[in-house]
């Protein structure tokens, strides 16, 4: 064997060093659909339950052992609970549910009968599986009668019904039949709602007997089990216009029960592999590759990917692919503006050509008379909410940022150019001047903000100071467009307002104060100040406000795996405990938002301590609208974490997206809103206390790996 001599080593070394670090990631890089499920978790410790998605509509699953409800395949929906379970003339219910991206296992053991359910969704159709497997545990043969009872509450909905918060459900009085060729389904047609819908249960094996009773039916078997063996029952749904082809759908998925029922899991990974799949064949971009040996932040990373995911929808009418922003139960055709914007960038890789016809439709819209677009109806939805300026200038900007399609500035929608529309965004809050004197704008009441304080209304520094930066952002876009009288006017603008902004610090105790019409002022301590002034001025505030306000967040906001939006030292706290925006748990969006800000501040310590800190509420399962406290530490710093329910919460939200947006924009550091040629990085010297790579990141065109590592952060054209 021939030596190498000490120069060709000396020359190797660097390869055989980066070899020897590639070496550390993961060879599948992209995490399955499996690996991402959540644990087993008891079921009365929970207080959201787990849901199903299948890019057309959404179920949530309930504490009987096969029963689901709130059904939605916009605009049919079904109501009632479904499959509900009981063994012996009682109600089975579950004591353990494991949540995944593709279903829901449930289990529970009464009388030495071992019993586990896997409730499923076909890919993009209406309809529902589920699979029940009965073991006998025992010495002893047993004989149990086993039955399952559903609900005919189907209804299909006029389109503009669904462009609410509230849940649409099913209707009452509805024709049931038991149909097909022996009698063996369970059908049932809407007599109510705009036009006609029919639902449809079958069965795999066929049931010994089947009722038809008002509003649904019952389905029931006595089953023998020897000592030790296992027998297992199926049903589907089905949901369509016509009742015959409800039925004849249900049929065959019953008849091929085994292989419908893998091809739903097979099918929805499909999708999840292609979000990350360069050229792929279903989505007009991809999302970069997570590798990194740093297992806490690849499981947030690819989890809020799929928080995205799972609120794909293809089949409603604004978009081939629409991102609603909520469900299963609320909001469930809702694209909410403010909620997107905190997932922009991600967005504008993974789908950039639906974003952009949607963001056209966003600024075609009376967005100070609504939160969202409707993505069934076309039309607005709900009250102004006071973020939608700052939301949907920065959605624009992620879009420009990502693709470089300067064109689109130029696009004319409603008589006015974009660039027209940003800068009419960029000040609008000179038409809403809290006193004659003052340049701050007022944001009116909780019902535009926060919606649970009294105290957050009116002069709030977090949208005045975002106002500072959108008239810089419209400057920018103004002088690149040619225009440099008008950027001046508009830097102009953001010059005056800066200070009056900056009057609004509390200094030493690292708030911000409100204030209101009369001029008086109350401090404010909660997260969403933090993270507005963070994101509009991190280069207008001192080093010391800095040090003062992640203070704050550190002393009063943070606990052991989560955060409260609201201190407990707020005087409003008492009195506006909605799990989302209050004292005892936090949104979903607010957690990565503060990690963002603290990066920006330079902070990548804190904010990778934080990251990682959050990880285990993912056993769970995904993020959602929010998670609340529980327990007799919930006051404390180690409180249990869960999902919460009350105050109108789902299980499933876009803002979870936000984590995976952290990862790409403030730890890798791709911030296209910083100056600069080329793909420009966030503090590329700064170590960001973890290494990994980004890779296949799409910039204007062309495709980039970011690597971390201990000299901090720098790119690579693939």
């Amino acid at each position: 064997m021939k030596k190498i001599s000490t120069l060709t080593a000396m020359l190797l070394a660097p390869l055989i060093a980066l070899q020897a670090a590639e070496t550390r990631y993961p060879s599948d890089a992209i995490m399955s659909l499996d690996e991402l499920a959540g644990d087993w978790m008891e079921v009365n410790t929970l207080r959201n339950f787990p849901s199903v998605n299948n890019f057309w509509g959404a179920l949530q699953t309930h504490p009987n052992l096969t029963t689901f409800l709130y059904v939605t395949f916009p605009p049919y929906a079904n109501g009632g609970d479904n499959g509900v379970l009981s063994m012996n003339g009682k109600p089975v219910t579950a004591t353990g549910s494991r949540w995944y991206p593709y279903q829901v296992l449930r289990r529970a053991t009464v009388d030495g009968v071992e019993m586990e359910s896997a409730i499923r969704m076909p890919f993009e159709q209406r309809g529902v599986f589920c699979r029940l497997t009965i073991k006998n545990t025992t010495t002893n043969s047993q004989t149990v009668d086993v039955s399952w009872a559903f609900s005919g509450q189907v209804c299909r909905h006029p389109d503009a019904a669904w462009a609410t918060w509230h849940h649409r459900s099913g209707e009452t009085g509805n024709t049931i039949a038991l149909v097909g060729a022996d009698a063996k389904v369970l059908s049932a047609v809407g007599n109510k709602g705009s036009e006609s819908a029919a639902i449809a249960f079958a069965f795999s094996p066929a049931p010994a007997d089947l009722k038809a009773m008002p509003d649904g039916g019952v389905a029931a078997w006595k089953i023998s089990l020897a000592p030790g063996q296992t027998v297992s029952l199926a049903y589907t749904s089905a949901i369509d216009k016509e009742p015959a082809a409800a039925t004849e759908l249900a049929t065959r998925w019953a008849k091929s029960f085994d292989q419908s029922f893998a091809l739903a899991k097979t099918q929805w990974e499909g999708r999840w592999q292609a979000a990350f799949t360069p050229g792929n064949t279903h989505f007009s971009g991809h999302l970069p590759t997570l590798l990194t040996d740093d297992l806490k932040i690849r499981r947030v990373y690819y989890e809020g990917v799929l928080a995205a995911l799972m609120l794909c929808r293809t089949d409603l009418p604004a978009a081939r692919r629409c991102f609603v922003t909520a469900g299963p139960q609320w909001a469930v055709t809702l694209m909410y503006y403010w909620d997107t914007e905190m997932w922009a960038t991600a967005w504008a890789m993974l789908e950039p050509t639906t974003m952009k016809e949607l963001l056209a439709k966003w600024l075609a819209m009376d967005h100070h008379g609504c939160y969202a677009l409707d993505c069934l109806s076309g039309k607005g939805a709900g009250p102004w909410y006071a973020a939608n300026d700052w939301s949907i200038f920065r959605c624009v900007e992620a879009y420009l940022g990502v693709t470089g399609d300067k064109a689109f500035l130029s696009q004319v929608v409603n008589g006015k150019t974009v660039l027209q529309r940003l800068e009419d965004i960029a000040t609008f809050y000179e038409q809403r001047p809290l006193t004659k004197e003052s340049l701050l704008a007022d944001y009116g009441e909780g019902g535009n903000l926060l919606e649970c304080t009294d105290r957050y209304v009116q002069g709030v520094a977090s949208l005045n100071a975002a106002n500072v930066y959108l008239l810089r952002r419209a400057a920018d876009y103004c002088e690149q467009s040619g225009n440099a009288a008008r950027a001046q006017a508009l830097r102009a603008k953001a010059a005056k307002l800066l200070p009056e902004v900056m009057s609004l610090y509390k200094p030493g105790e690292g708030v911000w104060n409100a204030r209101d019409k009369a001029g008086k002022e109350v401090p404010v301590r909660h997260c969403f100040d933090y993270i507005m002034t963070g994101q509009a001025l991190e280069n207008d505030l001192t080093p010391t406000m800095k040090t003062e306000m992640t203070g704050f967040v550190e002393r009063e906001l943070l606990t052991k795996t989560w955060m409260r939006a609201m201190s407990l030292k707020d005087p409003a706290a008492a009195h506006s405990d909605r799990p989302d925006h209050g004292p005892m748990g936090s949104y979903d969006g607010w957690p990565p938002l503060t990690i963002d800000v603290m990066c920006r501040f330079g902070m990548f310590d804190k904010a990778v301590n934080f990251l990682r800190a959050v990880e285990p509420v993912t056993c769970e399962g995904p993020f959602a609208q929010s998670h609340e406290f529980l327990g007799p530490d919930s006051r404390g710093f180690d409180p249990l974490v869960r999902i919460a329910n009350r105050g109108g919460q789902d299980f499933n939200e876009g803002c979870g997206a936000a984590f995976a947006e952290v990862i790409i924009r403030s730890f890798f550091g791709y911030r296209t809103d910083l100056p600069g040629d080329g793909l420009p990085l966030l503090a590329p010297r700064t170590p960001r206390g973890f290494n990994g790579q980004l890779r296949h990141v799409p910039f204007h065109g062309k495709r980039y790996t970011i690597t971390s590592d201990a000299k901090g952060v720098h790119q690579k054209k693939e």
